[in-house]
């Protein structure tokens, strides 16, 4: 008995320690940001609110953006001039932009993009910039600041990185506001850490939360067989992390390929 009774204390000491260990040291999980699993681009949408937003994004240990888009641009042969529409506005400080006008004969499958930063003591922003960004399909795109330098991934590869002249700057009456009425496609599973993931974590959630066409696996939910039939429904039950199911609850489509040899 005696034997039993202190293996059960060291167990109830070790969950104690981990639970203190898991608030005091261990990387917060990422929080799922938005109500709805697909989210429109054509037209602005708040996602969460300043004070929402506030926290992670100025963390001392960094932060993370991950979401999930396929973007198309309207009446793209119409637009003129260097205009670019604002995909996410991260407060009013940090924006991540795609080009709408015609550019260098990139058509419809690409398009210049870039994340406009304001720092801290100057008027201008600064720009990380992705000279060729994916349109009509999608692509997983994780935002990791963490102190003066910004690395964006796509797909799970480091895109640009780019060190600020001083520490960003943020304003904490705005919230976080995604779409654009000069856009089209759909933005999806978008989720904020407070902390600089590295990029093997980066690679690693791109691996486990996508199809082989790239397409964010949606988490089941209890309400995700009724849903088309009663939209309003809210999202009730179990979420997997930014849409990174390891054990995704439907397959992906099968990888195509070719031979020589057919």
């Amino acid at each position: 008995m005696n034997i039993l009774v202190g293996v059960f204390i060291i167990l109830v000491c070790s969950i104690l320690i981990y639970l203190l260990l898991s608030h005091l040291m261990l990387p917060k999980p990422f929080e799922r940001i938005g109500k709805e699993d697909d989210i429109g681009l054509s037209k602005p949408t708040q996602i969460i609110t300043n004070e929402e937003l506030k926290g992670p994004w100025t963390s001392s240990s960094g932060s993370s953006l991950v979401f999930y888009i396929k973007p198309t641009l309207k009446d793209r042969t119409a637009q003129s001039g260097n205009e670019y529409a604002k995909v996410i506005r991260i407060g009013s400080k940090q924006t991540f932009q795609l080009l709408v006008a015609p550019d260098a004969g990139r058509g419809l499958n690409m398009a210049p993009a870039r994340l406009e930063i304001f720092v801290k003591g100057y008027a201008n922003p600064e720009y990380a910039e992705i000279p060729n960004f994916p349109l009509q399909r999608w692509t997983a795109v994780v935002i990791v600041k963490n102190g003066r330098r910004f690395h964006i991934y796509l797909n799970g590869t480091l895109a640009v990185s780019h060190t600020c002249t001083a520490m960003p700057d943020f304003d904490d009456t705005q919230p976080l506001v995604v779409g654009d009425k000069r856009l089209g496609g759909k933005i999806s599973l978008l989720s904020l850490a407070p902390y600089a993931m590295k990029a093997y974590e980066v690679r690693e959630l791109v691996k486990n939360s996508v199809s082989t066409t790239g397409e964010p696996y949606i988490p089941f939910t209890l309400t995700s067989l009724i849903k088309p039939f009663m939209p309003a429904l809210p999202n009730i039950g179990p979420w997997c992390p930014g849409g990174n199911c390891t054990n995704p609850k439907r397959p992906g489509p099968f990888e195509e390929w070719s031979s020589p040899y057919a």
